[in-house]
C-alpha cells in the first residue's frame, strides 16, 4: 500500500471507528482520483446511529442525515470530498462496491462478502483530490459457487426472488399485510437463509428500521 494511501485510512478508521463504520478498501474515480469506500458490517453502527439525535427526531431519513454528518466531518478533517449511495446525485455505489472489494453479485442481487456474507452496506466514499497508487483488493473467491442449495432463492414466502429478478411489489405487498409481520419485524427470510456471514446478521430493531424505511 502506498504510503499516503496507508496513512489516510488508517486516519480515516480512528475518526469513523466510533460510529461502527469501516473502511473497506480503495479503489479509482473515473475522474482518477482515489478513492476509500465506507460503509458498516452488521449492527456495528447501531449503537452510534439508534442513540443519536438523527434517529429521535421523527425527521425524514434518519440514517442518511446521519451519515452525512459522521462522514462529512470525518471527510472534511481529512480534506476529502463525501459522496453518498443517496441525494440528488447517483453516484455507481455499486460498481465502485466492485471495483474496492472484488465482491460479486448474489442470487438475489445484493453483493455477497466472502466473510461478512450479505451483511455488510455501503454508505459513504471519500473521494481525494491529491493523486497517490491505491492499493488493489485482494482476490477471494466467490461464496456462492460452493453454494448447492441456494436457500436465499428458496426462502422467501411470497418467492420474490424465484424469477432471477427482484419482484419489490409482491416484497412490499407481503410486508405491509399481517402475513408479512414477521418479515416487517425480523427482516428478509431470504437474507437471513444465507450461511455465509450469518454471524454478522443486523439486531432485530435494525432489521424492523430497514423494513420500515423500505415500507
Amino acid at each position: 500500500m502506498g504510503h499516503n494511501a496507508h496513512k489516510l485510512e488508517r486516519e480515516a478508521q480512528a475518526l469513523l471507528a466510533p460510529f461502527g463504520l469501516v473502511a473497506f478498501g480503495w479503489f479509482t474515480t473515473a475522474e482518477g482520483k482515489p478513492a476509500l469506500l465506507l460503509g458498516n458490517v452488521g449492527s456495528s453502527l447501531w449503537p452510534a446511529f439508534s442513540k443519536s439525535p438523527f434517529f429521535e427526531d421523527e425527521m425524514p431519513d434518519p440514517m442518511n442525515r446521519w451519515t452525512e454528518s459522521v462522514v462529512g466531518e470525518a471527510a472534511s478533517k481529512l480534506g476529502a470530498q463525501a459522496r453518498y449511495p443517496f441525494g440528488e446525485t447517483v453516484w455507481p455505489f455499486q460498481r465502485w462496491a466492485k471495483a474496492a472489494t472484488r465482491m460479486q453479485q448474489s442470487p438475489i442481487g445484493l453483493l455477497i462478502h466472502p466473510k461478512f456474507g450479505l451483511w455488510c452496506a455501503f454508505r459513504a466514499v471519500l473521494v481525494f483530490d491529491e493523486a497517490f497508487a491505491v492499493p488493489a483488493p485482494k482476490e477471494a473467491a466467490h461464496p456462492c459457487n460452493d453454494c448447492a442449495d441456494k436457500p436465499c432463492l428458496k426462502t422467501c414466502p411470497v418467492e420474490a426472488f424465484a424469477v432471477g429478478a427482484y419482484d419489490v411489489a409482491a416484497c412490499r405487498t407481503h410486508i405491509s399485510s399481517s402475513d408479512g409481520e414477521i418479515c416487517k419485524t425480523g427482516g428478509c427470510r431470504a437474507r437471513l437463509s444465507c450461511p455465509v456471514g450469518r454471524d454478522n446478521a443486523y439486531l432485530e430493531a435494525q432489521q424492523a428500521f430497514h423494513m420500515a424505511a423500505f415500507l
